[in-house]
């Protein structure tokens, strides 16, 4: 009887231990785990710049960012749904004709103004920078190529580069720029997501600062890069996909330094809610569950708000600028 009596209490006191047990671990368990929501972009009709004609636009600078990058513009879309926002198409800047034929009439343009004008001649300056100059110089380039080895598609390439750019001078080249930063300083997303491509390294020597002091040199770079950073920030406010991508990762390396975990978290949540992509959709869904676990409750209330607020600017900016990758 003794021995019985004590295994009754050793029982009871195993069952206490296991519901106490379960009632901590209820106590700590995430209250509101995020939950894979569907994208709510709205699609709509896209309308035509009044500069794009019908052309393929893949070429990539040689200074370009290694990350995969998307350059989206701006049109005016003909639809808004509440709650939604518009879907962007990005402005095509490659002419079916010699850039020279129209150059002047974008450059009054660009004068009196128009922030499309600027962006497009921007592109086409940067594309012509590492065109040929005069004949000389092209048949310099397709000896080159021959000597080399290359095939007949880099030589076509070089020539149709040529014919494009020419009677475009290399000064007229070098503003591309100036004119990409006025863009940008304009508004222009399409402008301030490419302007963010630059390395900063190209832009030091494009601006011949590379023999500047060394405390110069630095403070002009660290300048340019708050730059970047900034129109990163603009581009993102109005539904930019890749420049809220770009924001994420540099939160996430600790780039940026300030409440990393937070932000990276918040951008993530807002990618998958504005994305219309699924599989960027359910990639960001993931990063932003993973990221949640590794928030302390402080740090969670903050990225609550930077949620909030990144989430509320683009829907009262209304637009959104999808992202190829």
């Amino acid at each position: 009887m003794t021995n019985l009596t004590i295994n009754k209490k050793v029982l009871i006191l195993l069952i206490i231990f296991i519901a106490l047990a379960v009632l901590v671990s209820l106590r700590f368990l995430p209250k509101d785990i995020p939950q894979y929501q569907q994208p709510a972009v709205a699609h709509v009709e896209r309308k035509k710049s009044p500069y794009s004609p019908q052309s393929k636009n893949n070429t990539t600078s040689l200074h370009e960012r290694i990350e995969p990058v998307n350059v989206e513009g701006e049109i005016n879309a003909l639809t808004i749904y509440s709650g939604q926002l518009r879907v962007m198409d990005k402005p095509q800047w490659k002419l079916p004709n010699n850039f020279y034929s129209v150059f002047t009439a974008l450059k009054i343009a660009a004068k009196n103004g128009d922030v499309e004008a600027k962006y497009i001649i921007a592109m086409n300056l940067e594309y012509c920078l590492s065109a040929p100059l005069d004949d000389t110089a092209l048949q310099k380039k397709l000896d080159e190529y021959a000597s080399d080895g290359y095939g007949t598609s880099s030589m076509d390439t070089a020539i149709e580069q040529f014919n494009y750019c020419n009677y475009i001078t290399q000064s007229e080249r070098s503003q591309f720029f100036s004119y990409l930063e006025d863009a940008a300083n304009s508004g222009s997303v399409a402008a301030q997501e490419h302007f963010t491509r630059i390395r900063p390294d190209f832009y030091m020597e494009f601006q011949g600062f590379k023999s500047l002091s060394r405390d110069e040199y630095i403070l002009k770079q660290d300048t340019y890069i708050e730059q970047r950073v900034s129109f990163l920030k603009q581009a993102g406010l109005h539904g930019s996909e890749q420049a809220l991508k770009y924001l994420s990762y540099l939160y996430h390396s600790q780039q940026l330094s300030q409440n990393s975990l937070a932000n990276a978290y918040a951008l993530n949540k807002v990618i998958a809610q504005i994305t219309d992509n699924s599989d960027t959709h359910n990639r960001y869904a993931k990063y932003e569950q993973s990221q949640y676990l590794q928030l302390t409750a402080e740090e969670l209330d903050t990225a609550h708000e930077i949620y909030e607020h990144w989430i509320s600017s683009i829907r009262a900016n209304g637009t959104y600028y999808p992202s190829k990758y």
